[in-house]
């Protein structure tokens, strides 16, 4: 017998109300449908699959089809896989509904990765997108351009729909041209933050020190990490730390080095000694998870909101965000004339990303140099 447990399960997460059996040697789902007639009825419907364990992912997506079938109306009287007797063998397949190909874009996704929390939070992004398709309508190009445009236009939100799509698009080889929805995406810029003084972040870090999360705001602004990073931290005193590189798609996160900037704040903020809420710690690759990261980074987002550190941050930096602190050490890093090459390794990235994010500070360094040199 095959274990229809997972799959039926699936099934109902789905919203889907209808249960594969097996009998005999092969594959039937039991529900209830309509008929022809307009009436419904309980019965079983063959799935024209063997009941062995490599036709259960077919067995899921054909439920999924029949399900958009009876949605759309289109069932009865013909099952979505079957090929009608009179059809020319070169007429082209009915296309899938959207909500089968998206647990079939699914599917391929997990075969070529394991399911780590990363994985799983990344695959949630894109499942906000999919999501956004009618699950009955037939996945057309033209259904995945009229779904896109309702999103507002030069967003990131609009950004991040057409992407997947494409993806989409491309796996279940629509016709068509995908860049059409490369051309819908259009440019989409973040917003320029305004990154506050070191003066300012100076008097905001002494009266955040004392507080719960005071290390870790002020172990940040010195070393340049990002927020998830901070627990791995280990301080040298020769003003340098040891931290884990989080941000590496599919792969552990690495070990890196990173150094104070300025070092003198290493003894302002008594950074030796190391004081995390719950002592939380990832000092080694294998103990991060990306999970207990966005745990840990929330908590600390969220413990802004207690009513003495709101009062602290609205009286220097009320537009203040945690990322400030990592881009003031990038710009400062700038100002002091420091190799961009190393400051964007002690950073995490890479040179190109480093000059691609702060190329704006770089210039304006360059030609204050320029004009420097020009005026001796």
């Amino acid at each position: 017998m095959v274990d229809l447990a997972a799959l039926n399960r699936a099934l109902t997460e789905r919203g889907v109300r209808m249960l594969v059996e097996q009998r005999r040697q092969a594959l039937t789902v039991r529900g209830t449908f309509p008929q022809p007639d307009g009436s419904r009825k309980r019965q079983r419907i063959p799935l024209d699959l063997k009941a062995v364990d490599t036709s259960l992912v077919s067995a899921e997506l054909r439920c999924l089809q029949l399900h958009a079938a009876i949605e759309a109306g289109s069932y009865p009287p013909v099952l979505p896989w079957s090929t009608p007797v009179h059809a020319s063998p070169s007429a082209p397949a009915a296309p899938l509904s959207c909500g089968a190909a998206i647990h079939s874009f699914e599917t391929h996704y997990w075969q070529s990765r394991n399911r780590t929390t990363a994985a799983e939070r990344t695959w949630q992004r894109i499942a906000t997108e999919l999501n956004r398709l009618p699950q009955a309508a037939p996945l057309t190009l033209q259904q995945l351009v009229k779904t896109a445009i309702t999103t507002a236009p030069g967003t990131r939100t609009r950004l991040e729909c057409c992407k997947v799509f494409k993806r989409l698009a491309r796996q279940q080889g629509l016709p068509g041209d995908p860049d059409q929805l490369t051309h819908l995406q259009g440019s989409y810029e973040p917003a320029t933050r305004t990154i506050p003084e070191d003066d300012v972040l100076v008097a905001l870090l002494d009266d955040l020190r004392p507080t719960k999360w005071g290390w870790c705001y002020a172990a940040m602004a010195t070393f340049g990490c990002r927020p998830a990073e901070v627990p791995s931290l280990v301080v040298h005193e020769d003003g340098t730390a040891q931290c884990l590189t989080v941000k590496r798609r599919n792969r552990l996160p690495a070990l890196r080095t990173c150094f104070a900037l300025p070092r003198a704040w290493v003894q302002r903020y008594d950074l030796a000694a190391i004081s995390i809420p719950d002592g939380t710690r990832w000092v080694q690759p294998a103990q991060y998870d990306s999970a207990l990261g966005k745990k840990f980074v929330d908590a600390w987002r969220h413990s802004r909101r207690a009513r003495d550190v709101r009062a602290l941050v609205e009286a220097h930096l009320p537009e203040f965000d945690l990322y400030d602190l990592r881009h003031r050490w990038a710009i400062r890093s700038i100002e002091a004339g420091k190799p961009l090459t190393l400051c964007a390794r002690a950073l995490g990235h890479s040179a190109a990303v480093h000059e691609q994010t702060y190329h704006r500070y770089i210039q304006g360094d360059d030609l204050r140099r320029a004009m420097a040199t020009e005026s001796v």
